[in-house]
């Protein structure tokens, strides 16, 4: 696989809704978010997690989905032209209310596939002739809003709505056309909570050790397939090695 993979519009996919992560050595590697709902990305420092996941963000962009960024690193990693086509949240005050909105869609949703005999978007958008936009809620470092080491009591109960929404959102979103993106450096129980974890089936591991691949993929075969010096390099829970495809932000 090479070290560096210029991405292009080409290989953006018309399926929905996959999205290309990059090339293995079978072919382009793919994840589709209607039956594989919701992604975790993992890795250590300089692994690539943030261009991947700006990748995947891209996709869902140019896919007509409603995209939802919360990035509590300032935005840097984001220049203005991406505030154009998704909304961001980068202070935790806004998360609750944004998470929130997310649930009051997914409500809406429900009572709607109730009502037309539907059990998910794709079903309900294909026999009512209607292009409902899925929703995508991707966080960058989720560590930065989920560890509680050293909060107050009011600053744990604020993580508790947050952990609460997330996970209501893991476990329903996927008939409801709702989806997260989630990428942290070590996503282990005292960031991510069972309940929310449990439901991702999606995890793609970057470099890493032994500890932090049995973290994320439940074994450490990242560790031993991954060189220590490569970034964008990743493996899919499902034992497949992939370079990232790289892209640059004027593409958006």
């Amino acid at each position: 696989l090479p070290a560096i993979l210029p991405w292009a519009n080409r290989y953006l996919s018309s399926e929905d809704f996959v999205l290309v992560l990059g090339r293995g050595l079978a072919g382009l590697v793919t994840v589709n978010l209607a039956t594989t709902p919701h992604i975790l990305l993992g890795g250590s420092t300089g692994s690539g997690k943030s261009v991947l996941l700006k990748l995947l963000v891209m996709e869902s962009i140019k896919k007509g989905a409603v995209v939802c960024v919360a990035d509590f690193k300032g935005g840097v990693d984001y220049p203005a032209v991406w505030h154009e086509h998704c909304r961001f949240c980068l202070v935790l005050e806004e998360l609750v209310p944004l998470l929130d909105e997310l649930l009051a869609t997914l409500e809406e949703r429900k009572q709607l596939f109730k009502n037309t005999g539907c059990a998910n978007l794709g079903e309900y958008n294909a026999a009512m002739n209607e292009d409902l936009p899925r929703y995508i809620f991707a966080c960058d470092e989720v560590a930065e809003v989920l560890d509680k080491t050293g909060l107050s009591k009011e600053q744990k109960e604020q993580v508790a709505q947050v952990e609460s929404r997330l996970a209501t959102i893991a476990r329903q979103g996927r008939a409801f056309g709702i989806h997260l993106i989630l990428a942290t450096q070590r996503p282990d129980a005292n960031i991510l909570a069972g309940q929310i974890k449990n439901n991702i089936d999606c995890r793609i591991c970057g470099r890493a050790d032994n500890v932090l691949s049995q973290i994320i993929l439940d074994c450490t075969d990242a560790a031993d397939r991954i060189p220590k010096t490569s970034r964008g390099r990743f493996l899919l829970h499902d034992g497949t090695v992939f370079q990232a495809f790289l892209f640059d932000d004027k593409t958006i």
